[in-house]
């Protein structure tokens, strides 16, 4: 079978097409269009039946560079949703550190509290106790006077003469 009468409506094999070599002189950005007339293929539209096997082959280039680029662009999707991923889990990383060190703060904080407390009750007993002490003292003081003046007082009748 002539290659000729293989292109007409009868599918291909990635073998049976003749093969040039074709880089890619557009940017990566550009996709194929079918719709569209198509450079480089004689008469400006797609290739027809009746259309030369170069025609068809320049077509099958284009759609492999079409499949390329689109593959590449796969990739590149596949390893920013890994790096996206991994960002997430080094944040998820450090939330979870940021929330020990909230809980090992406010553990500190509770015991700090709990310290002061403690403290705190501390001094009030103290003042408690110096109170009483201060308050003791002052009834003996007031003893001690009360018993000074009445055993040491000078009688007004007998005064000194010069």
């Amino acid at each position: 079978m002539s290659t000729a009468t293989k292109y007409l409506w009868q599918s291909l094999s990635a073998l049976d097409a003749p093969v040039e070599d074709h880089t890619p002189k557009a940017s990566p950005a550009k996709v194929v269009r079918l719709v569209e007339p198509v450079e480089g293929i004689s008469g400006g539209s797609l290739p027809t039946p009746q259309s030369s096997p170069k025609d068809w082959s320049k077509l099958i280039e284009r759609v492999r560079h079409a499949a390329n680029h689109a593959r590449e662009i796969e990739a590149q999707a596949q390893e920013q949703e890994l790096r996206v991923q991994k960002v997430l889990d080094r944040v998820r990383e450090d939330v979870r550190n940021a929330a020990e060190r909230v809980r090992a703060a406010e553990a500190r904080t509770a015991e700090i509290q709990s310290r002061a407390d403690a403290l705190l009750k501390a001094a009030d007993e103290k003042v408690k106790a110096a109170e009483e002490r201060a308050r003791i003292a002052e009834e003996w003081l007031t003893r001690v006077y009360d018993t000074i003046a009445s055993e040491f007082t000078i009688e007004p009748d007998v005064k000194q003469t010069p």
